[in-house]
């Protein structure tokens, strides 16, 4: 029963997650990088019709989405194949956070999209740490990491800028009822070689088109 409500919650905020993030899309290939159930992936395959493969370190997938267990040191593609990655609340989950960016920024083309569970006081920590642990225990039967990377907003915006990523856009993430006890912060960020020379193009719906062609080794 619990699984059950708690795996409904989830798609429903997968919907809000895919409407907030759908606006800074560029290209048409997306990578969801941290995506659990692979949620967020299918809902913008239908959103805004781009092809989309998600990646974690645990077979978590419950959507019928394409779909990639991977080490969690080397992602299995090659150097920009997807246009825009999708790295939401997902870094504080990593041991390694710096070198999970890394390897996100090294198979991205041109945008970022990261998404992060922030404080600003000892306040907000405590309910970060109390939430998000509880939580991703029942969502994963224990498989999945506690929470070990909270950062303060100030701490991303310096990680991102040492690595050659240009802000774009920096907003609260979901309605501001859920910011009395959360407080998820969107970074939209771009390469600095997309910000200097080269050119983004937003992403338009054309359904069907986004998935024809030559498409990264992604299971389905």
């Amino acid at each position: 029963m619990i699984s059950h409500l708690l795996q409904a919650f989830l798609r429903r905020y997968a919907e809000t997650e895919s409407k907030a993030v759908s606006p800074f899309l560029v290209g048409r290939r997306l990578l969801d990088l941290g995506a659990g159930e692979g949620y967020v992936a299918l809902a913008l395959r239908d959103r805004a019709g781009c092809w989309t493969c998600s990646v974690d370190v645990g077979p978590f997938r419950r959507a019928a989405a394409p779909y990639v267990v991977y080490d969690g040191t080397r992602l299995p593609f090659g150097d920009g194949t997807f246009d825009t990655t999708l790295v939401l609340l997902t870094l504080h989950h990593c041991r390694q956070p710096e070198a999970v960016l890394d390897e996100a920024v090294r198979v991205t083309r041109h945008r970022l999209i990261v998404a992060e569970s922030v404080y600003r006081n000892s306040r907000e920590r405590f309910w970060l740490d109390l939430l998000d642990g509880r939580l991703n225990r029942l969502r994963h039967g224990g498989r999945m990491s506690v929470p070990l990377a909270f950062r303060p907003p100030e701490g991303w915006r310096v990680l991102f800028v040492s690595r050659g990523l240009r802000a774009v856009k920096t907003r609260w993430l979901g309605p501001w009822w859920e910011r009395l006890v959360h407080h998820p912060l969107l970074f939209v960020r771009d390469k600095e070689s997309t910000s200097r020379g080269g050119q983004v193009t937003a992403l338009t719906r054309h359904p069907g088109t986004a998935r024809t062609g030559v498409e990264p080794q992604c299971s389905s």
